[in-house]
């Protein structure tokens, strides 16, 4: 190892980067969770200026005067506002080194499969923008499945459905490559987008905050939990003033089905596309869930009723991708082998760089 290497693996962090839809996480291997922070900026709309970034933001959703704009600069698991996402970035990586000296962090980052060319050439950016020297790119479903603990390396087959904000990615995984992925764009947007249509369909109004508290506090799939209605307070859209109703759980599972029947369908048309020995041995390995989406009650017993293969939710599933993330950077064995896929990703990214700084100069 040279010099320059042993120096910057003395008093550089190595940081793993989950940029989600709905949160931001950043993971160093020494000391676990570094950030995370809501995907969610704010702009004061006469000027353009930031006003907040992060949990602040999220706390201004639905709130605001006209003056101020609540923004998500990531839809579906990709970047859809620049300048929000570069921002955000920004301050999750200074928060998350600011503790220790900052000589060429190393930066591992997650980009889904379902991201277009333009979509990832924002990534990179937005990533290039935090100051990092050297960053390597990763697929968002194999560091799930090494931040769930799953072993990627070996000829067993580990299938992993990592369900976040904006997007479903879907994996089967064996010696370090991927046999067969989908990324879907569902996510825990679509959950709370469906729940407050289904309320409004009913003449009462909510807010994002408010649908998302109805999916955490009553959301479910397969058979009724039997919890009591949640009160919730709205427009009340007949009679035109504000209100209260009570929802009752199988209204919040009604909504949420449509986007649960998705996520089944897209696993069940992995494992047709997994070979049948792997397939096979799927009914032994079994799939984890991570992300977000994971933590809804009974979603992995319907997910395993429906492919027939048991199905259980990883520890800690909201920071799987970032920790996997971390793993990678710190197991050099494990880079290395992943190395191929990761290079060819980060040169395709490299190419593209040039065309994204014309696109951000007119």
């Amino acid at each position: 190892m040279s010099l320059s290497s042993t120096l910057r693996a003395t008093f550089s962090a190595d940081i793993g980067i989950d940029l989600g839809t709905a949160n931001t996480v950043v993971y160093s291997h020494d000391e676990g969770v570094l950030v995370s922070e809501p995907s969610v900026v704010a702009y004061r709309t006469s000027d353009g200026a930031l006003v907040a970034i992060g949990q602040a933001a999220k706390e201004l959703d639905g709130r605001t005067p006209g003056r101020i704009e609540v923004v998500r600069p990531l839809r579906g698991g990709t970047i859809s506002d620049f300048r929000g996402a570069h921002a955000l970035v920004k301050m999750v990586v200074d928060r998350a080194l600011a503790r220790g000296p900052r000589i060429a962090p190393r930066v591992i980052a997650c980009v889904p499969g379902c991201a277009t060319d333009i979509e990832c050439k924002a990534v990179e950016e937005a990533i290039r923008a935090a100051g990092p020297r050297t960053t390597t790119f990763v697929p968002q479903a194999v560091a799930a499945a090494v931040g769930a603990g799953l072993d990627i390396t070996s000829t067993r087959p580990a299938m992993v459905i990592d369900i976040g904000g904006g997007t479903t990615e879907i994996a089967v995984l064996t010696l370090c490559g991927v046999v067969a992925m989908s990324s879907i764009k569902v996510g825990g947007d679509t959950f709370d987008a469906a729940i407050t249509a289904r309320l409004r369909n009913e003449f009462f109004g909510i807010g994002p905050l408010t649908a998302e508290r109805l999916k955490i506090e009553r959301g479910y799939a397969g058979r009724a939990p039997g919890q009591d209605p949640y009160s919730v307070a709205g427009s009340d859209m007949r009679n035109l003033r504000p209100g209260k109703r009570d929802v009752d759980e199988t209204l919040v599972a009604e909504a949420m089905r449509d986007g649960i029947d998705r996520i089944a369908r897209a696993a069940w048309s992995i494992l047709e596309a997994t070979p049948p020995d792997l397939a096979g041995e799927l009914m032994e390995a079994g799939i984890v869930l991570t992300g977000g989406g994971a933590l809804i009650p009974g979603l992995a017993g319907e997910i395993g009723a429906r492919t027939n293969v048991p199905t259980t939710v990883a520890d800690d599933p909201l920071w799987c991708v970032a920790r996997g993330a971390g793993e990678i950077l710190a197991s050099p064995g494990l880079l290395e082998r992943l190395r191929p896929h990761a290079d060819r990703l980060t040169r395709w990214y490299q190419s593209l760089r040039t065309g994204m700084r014309e696109s951000y100069s007119r």
